[in-house]
């Protein structure tokens, strides 16, 4: 049976426009719907309208309209809106939509929620997230380097440890079926000794894009946000790119490649590597 992922969100946690920001891109996503980026999170829809999530974004309910559009998702018996998830990290942008599962919206019944063990002390200790765990809405489900992942048979999941800031969690990556890899947030790919090895087995990679250069956020402090900037991507992954698919997601609002036309965004074409948008399908 045909398996379909899908980049449900290609933005940065706070998505484009971000709230409050008046930087141009994001005013000019207000008036114009295809310029719009959503939080970071794909699915894997199978024919028969089974639906496997990593990461709910705050843009969920958003990212459910388009998937209705699918017919195989909108084929879906009433009940939970889809059939598991999986959690990178507890930043913004990969968790917070939890909040839709519970009772005063979705409502959803023991939905298998795969994470860390350090991800559900997290969930578990601290409201409003332990209530979706009291009250049944959520199943919490180890999902460790160590314990594989099926959530129906055909679909394997595989978790890896990635170095990104952790202020509440570890964070993961993500294998499906050792074809596609996920890893939408990193600090550095230096600071990953597995990084070559995980890119050169899988013939998909959907990587962190957030920042394009070190001219894009005059007088911040990077070690505060720490990810890798596109431009070291492209010349990291150089040899790599030539023999399978690398596409770059996860794009803060101040990204220019979220302007296609962009100088930066053929720069990255032009390189060999591809830029996310929302409802990109990848065969798995």
């Amino acid at each position: 049976m045909a398996c379909t992922l899908y980049i449900l969100g290609s933005g940065q946690d706070g998505g484009l426009p971000q709230f409050g920001s008046r930087m141009a891109p994001d005013m000019a996503a207000r008036v114009d719907p295809l310029a719009v980026r959503l939080g970071p999170s794909i699915c894997v829809l199978e024919g028969d309208g089974r639906c496997f999530l990593i990461d709910v974004s705050p843009d969920i309910k958003e990212q459910e309209s388009r998937l209705l559009t699918l017919p195989a998702y909108a084929a879906r018996k009433p009940g939970n809106p889809f059939d598991a998830a999986l959690l990178t990290h507890a930043h913004m942008g990969h968790y917070v939509g939890l909040a839709h599962f519970g009772r005063e919206a979705a409502n959803t019944r023991g939905l298998p929620v795969f994470c860390t063990d350090n991800m559900a002390a997290f969930l578990s200790g601290n409201a409003p997230w332990d209530q979706l765990v009291s009250l049944g809405n959520i199943e919490l489900r180890p999902a460790g380097p160590a314990q594989p992942i099926s959530p129906w048979p055909g679909l394997n999941v595989r978790t890896m440890p990635v170095p990104h800031r952790g202020e509440y969690t570890d964070t993961v990556g993500v294998s499906l079926n050792e074809d596609v890899l996920y890893v939408p947030d990193i600090d550095d790919w230096r600071k990953w000794p597995a990084a070559r090895e995980e890119i050169g087995r899988h013939s998909v990679c959907i990587l962190d894009g957030t920042f394009f250069s070190r001219d894009e956020l005059p007088g911040r402090d990077l070690k505060e946000i720490s990810h890798p900037f596109i431009e070291d991507t492209i010349e990291f992954f150089a040899k790599e790119v030539k023999s399978r698919r690398i596409i770059l997601t996860h794009f803060n609002h101040s990204n220019p490649v979220c302007d296609p036309a962009s100088p930066q965004a053929r720069r990255v074409i032009d390189a060999g590597f591809e830029l996310a948008q929302e409802m990109t399908a990848v065969s798995l």
